[in-house]
C-alpha cells in the first residue's frame, strides 16, 4: 500500500485549527483528506463515527490540546461534542500519527510532555522544540499562520493593534455589558481592536463599530495582522505576544489596565528572549517613536511538512 492510499484527518477545534492551509494543499496534491474541524456551529460527533467506521488507513494530523477534554471544548470555546485527542487517536487507531502547535509560546503544556509517545511526527515551528526529539521525531517546519513573504512592506492600516487575550472567558461568564465595562479603559481611536475568532464577540463588535472604533477581522491571523501597526499591545501572555515580537512588531504587555490577571505577571519571564517586547502600566507609557526590527518567525515550508508526513506515512504502513 503506497501513502496515497491512506486517509489523512485532520483534526481540531475552534481557533486551535490551525491546519486548513496544510489541508487545503495536500488535498490538492491529490491526497485523500477530510478535516474534523468542531465549532460552535459544527458538531463532528457524526463525522468522527463516519470516519471511525472506514476501513481505510489513517492518519491522523492534529492541532489540539492533548489536555483538553469535552468539558473544556464546550464550556471555553462553546463547541459540542468534541471528544479529546486521546479519545479521537482511540477511536480511528491510526497507522501514523502528526502534531504541530497552534500555540507558539506554549506548544506543548507543561503535562503534555508525557504524551510525546503517542504521536510519530511534531511539526515543529521553530528550532526550540528540538527539546522533544527524545519523545518523538520532530522536523522543523517553520510557523504555520505566518504570513507569505514579501518584497514590498506591509501597508501600514494604524498605529496600534489590540490583539486581546481571555476576554472570550470574561464574555462567557459576565456577559456583554459587563465585558464591554472591562475593556472601556482600552478604547481609544488610534488603537484597533481584534478579538479571537470566536463567534460570541459578535454582538461586542458591533457595539464598538457602532462607537465608530476600529475593530479588525477576528479570524485574521495575529502574524498577519500585526505586522499593519506600528506596535502591538495585549492584556495577558499568550503566543499572540511571541507571533508578533517575532514578526519585527513592537509588543506591549499593558498591566496596569484591570485585564491582565496574576498567572499573567508571573509568566512574563517566558518572553526575555524577545527584545522587542516591553511591559508598561498603561497605553500612555507607549513611546511615540518606535522601530519595527526585522522578521525573525520562519514561514512554513509547506513542501517539506508534506514530504515528511508522507514519508513518515509509507514507513509506518511498509511496517505493518
Amino acid at each position: 500500500m503506497t501513502a496515497p492510499d491512506l486517509r489523512y484527518v485532520f483534526f481540531g477545534a475552534e481557533s486551535e485549527y490551525v491546519l486548513h492551509p496544510l489541508y487545503l494543499e495536500m488535498k490538492a496534491r491529490g491526497y485523500d483528506c477530510i478535516e474534523l474541524h468542531a465549532t460552535p456551529e459544527h458538531s463532528i460527533g457524526s463525522d468522527i463515527a463516519k470516519t471511525a467506521a472506514d476501513p481505510a488507513p489513517k492518519v491522523l494530523v492534529t492541532s489540539a490540546r492533548f489536555s483538553w477534554d469535552d468539558r473544556y471544548m464546550m464550556s471555553a470555546m462553546e463547541v459540542p461534542d468534541c471528544p479529546a485527542l486521546v479519545e479521537i487517536i482511540s477511536l480511528l487507531q491510526p497507522v501514523f500519527t502528526v502534531y504541530t502547535p497552534h500555540d507558539l509560546s506554549q506548544p506543548l503544556l507543561t503535562n503534555e510532555s508525557q504524551c510525546l509517545d503517542l504521536i510519530d511526527l511534531f511539526l515543529a515551528p521553530s528550532p526550540v522544540e528540538r527539546m522533544f526529539a527524545g519523545g518523538t521525531n520532530v522536523t522543523e517546519v517553520g510557523w504555520i499562520k505566518t504570513p507569505p513573504v514579501s518584497e514590498t512592506p506591509a501597508e501600514r492600516w494604524g498605529r496600534g493593534l489590540w490583539l486581546t487575550m481571555s476576554l472570550e472567558y470574561i464574555l462567557i461568564e459576565e456577559g456583554t455589558e459587563r465585558t464591554l465595562g472591562y475593556i472601556e479603559p482600552w478604547l481609544h481611536d488610534w488603537l484597533w481592536i481584534k478579538f479571537a475568532p470566536f463567534p460570541q464577540f459578535e454582538e461586542l463588535e458591533y457595539i464598538l463599530k457602532d462607537r465608530g472604533l476600529n475593530v479588525l477581522d477576528r479570524h485574521m491571523t495575529p502574524p498577519e495582522a500585526a505586522r499593519h501597526f506600528d506596535f502591538v499591545v495585549t492584556n495577558g501572555e499568550s503566543s499572540v505576544v511571541r507571533e508578533s515580537a517575532m514578526m519585527g512588531v513592537p509588543t506591549f504587555l499593558v498591566t496596569g489596565l484591570s485585564l491582565f490577571g496574576d498567572r499573567s505577571t508571573r509568566n512574563i519571564w517566558q518572553f526575555h528572549d524577545l527584545d522587542n517586547v516591553h511591559v508598561v502600566e498603561t497605553l500612555d507609557q507607549i513611546p511615540h517613536d518606535i522601530t519595527k526590527r526585522s522578521p525573525v518567525l520562519r514561514p512554513f515550508d509547506m513542501d517539506k511538512a508534506v514530504g515528511a508526513i508522507i514519508e513518515g506515512a509509507a514507513s509506518a504502513i511498509s511496517l505493518r
